[in-house]
């Protein structure tokens, strides 16, 4: 059985789906089969989840008290943990080196030292759990360069007698993700170290890993409009116009894409919230106040590029990651200036496995 953890992530993002299913105006017979699957799905999870969280329990149970005090002594809050770290590199008696394995995980329920009593927890960052609300596929735990299983087209073919495969246009495509180095830096005060809340080393953490997965979402639609590069389609100048959203989800063609999502900048956004989808003086405008578009789903985040709307199955797009985050403290380069240098290091690539399952516009700046 799946981990406590998958089986909660599974739920959420079927209750998303099923919130969006019934939030809409019209309901057709096939979004109401599909809301019955997934109300069906999700009793299947919750009696699931129920049997883990009570095998844990017992598991629990059978730790004598004696083994259980020790592992809660032995087991520090990651505030503490980090703030240990600090003081012995500072001093020279520790390392200079301080790893956040934890953080890279595949749940988005998943906390830092979740099971310590009174600990204060690192949450996921916003960027990650955002592109996991898109349904973005991860690949945790990477090594060496990993050829993902890539396809052109979502079916198969029936080649006829004593015909190749490959002469059906069942042709092999390869995507290779190999592990970046992705960097983020901040400095704190010699004074900052006098503190004694945890709650002060767990926000500079939190802060490092943040900007760690800004850097990767922002990353993945730079690789969206590079791996999807012949994906583009144009817009009508002067004005975006609902038609020009639309055959967005038109050019995705015969493709049967999952849960399709519209993703933009703030600006473009306001725009849209502003622009009347159908006729020129009256009704709905084509940002819906439900954030929506057209039916779909629809985010305007900063990471999204300028002037640019993006329309697909996000879960055909993919984040590699190779272990976890590693923050490294400088105690010299900022010394006159009485700070501490420390900067946060992770391995991570981004990808496209199915390019007919997304594309995204042309400069829209003349339109909007």
């Amino acid at each position: 059985m799946k981990k406590l953890n998958d089986l909660k992530d599974e739920r959420t993002q079927l209750t998303l789906r099923y919130n969006n299913i019934m939030s809409k105006e019209e309901m057709t017979d096939e979004l109401r089969s599909e809301a019955q699957e997934i109300g069906t799905k999700i009793e299947v999870l919750d009696k699931d989840i129920k049997l883990v969280e009570r095998a844990d329990e017992l598991a629990k149970r059978e730790v004598t008290p004696e083994v259980q005090e020790r592992t809660d002594e032995e087991v520090k809050p990651l505030g503490q943990q980090f703030q240990e770290f600090l003081r012995g590199a500072i001093e020279g008696t520790g390392p200079l080196s301080f790893r956040v394995e934890p953080m890279l995980t595949t749940s988005n329920t998943d906390v830092i030292n979740k099971t310590v009593a009174n600990s204060l927890d690192i949450l996921i960052s916003p960027a990650e759990a955002f592109l996991r609300t898109l349904g973005v596929t991860f690949f945790p735990g990477l090594t060496g360069n990993f050829v993902v299983p890539s396809m052109a087209q979502d079916h198969a073919t029936f080649p006829g007698e004593n015909t190749d495969g490959a002469d059906a246009s069942m042709n092999v495509v390869d995507l290779v993700l190999a592990a970046r180095r992705v960097t983020h830096a901040q400095s704190i005060t010699k004074e900052t170290l006098a503190q004694t809340n945890p709650a002060i080393y767990n926000g500079i953490v939190q802060n490092l890993v943040n900007g760690l997965w800004n850097a990767i979402t922002y990353d993945l639609f730079d690789t969206i409009q590079t791996d999807a590069h012949g994906r583009n389609v144009g817009v009508t100048i002067p004005g975006l116009i609902f038609g020009d959203l639309v055959n967005m989800e038109s050019s995705i063609g015969g493709l049967n894409i999952g849960a399709g999502a519209y993703v933009t900048t703030p600006a473009v956004k306001g725009y849209l919230k502003q622009k009347i989808a159908l006729g020129t003086t009256a009704g709905p405008a084509i940002w819906g106040t439900d954030n929506t578009v057209n039916g779909y789903p629809a985010y305007g985040v900063p990471a999204a590029n300028t002037n640019k709307v993006y329309f697909g199955d996000f879960s055909r797009t993919c984040v590699g990651q190779w272990g976890g985050i590693e923050i490294i403290v400088d105690p010299y380069t900022l010394a006159k200036a009485g700070k501490i240098a420390l900067t946060a290091v992770a391995l991570a690539d981004t990808g496209v496995t199915n390019v007919l399952a997304v594309n995204w516009t042309n400069d829209v700046s003349a339109a909007v």
